[in-house]
């Protein structure tokens, strides 16, 4: 069975517009306890978890290395938008394109790291694709707080460095740049 491990990042770019980006990572159950195992390697100190924002260059460095290293597939969603416009509106665009792919690519297991209460919103949104066939009902999708399960660092990781890349920051994405799919989102690709 196929998982996927789904983070966000967001950035202000030079432009004055936003990048928002919904990064899955995608482990057959058979790498599951490698990736979590690499991850929670990457843990500094006392930290509960890998935080690619809160880290230093360096470490970002060693990071990068570390996940480029560990066997996955990665679908990540863009929404580009201006200022104005709420990141919420262009998550809804990176999940209706997302989630309908990872349903097409038999992902049986869906993990986005939580956002507490804003977590209703993703459940709608969910509900409604599958209402309209676009996402298997046998599709598990749950909710986790980013220190119950290593596996949505490697997201989380992934989300940084396209958003960084797409702001202009182009030190590890050369790691990654050829094991990216990348889904447009946004008004036109609902």
């Amino acid at each position: 069975m196929l998982w996927a491990f789904v983070d966000e990042s967001c950035r202000v770019r030079a432009d004055d517009d936003c990048v928002y980006a919904l990064a899955a990572v995608v482990i057959p159950s058979s790498g599951l306890e490698h990736v979590r195992s690499s991850m929670d390697a990457l843990r500094y100190g006392k930290a509960p978890t890998v935080h690619w924002r809160t880290e230093r260059t360096p470490r970002k460095s060693v990071i990068a290395q570390a996940v480029a290293s560990v066997d996955f597939a990665s679908v990540v969603a863009v929404s580009l938008h201006d200022m104005g416009s709420r990141p919420e509106r262009a998550r809804r665009h990176c999940l209706l394109r997302l989630l309908p792919e990872l349903s097409a690519h038999n992902v049986g297991t869906v993990v986005f790291e939580s956002r507490r209460t804003q977590d209703a919103h993703d459940r709608a949104i969910l509900t409604v694709l599958r209402r309209h066939g676009q996402v298997a009902a046998g599709m598990t999708v749950r909710w986790e707080r980013a220190s119950s399960d290593a596996a949505l660092w490697a997201a989380d990781v992934l989300a940084g460095i396209v958003t960084g890349w797409l702001g202009g920051e182009n030190l590890w994405w050369p790691l990654f740049e050829k094991r990216v799919t990348f889904l447009e989102a946004g008004e036109n690709h609902r």
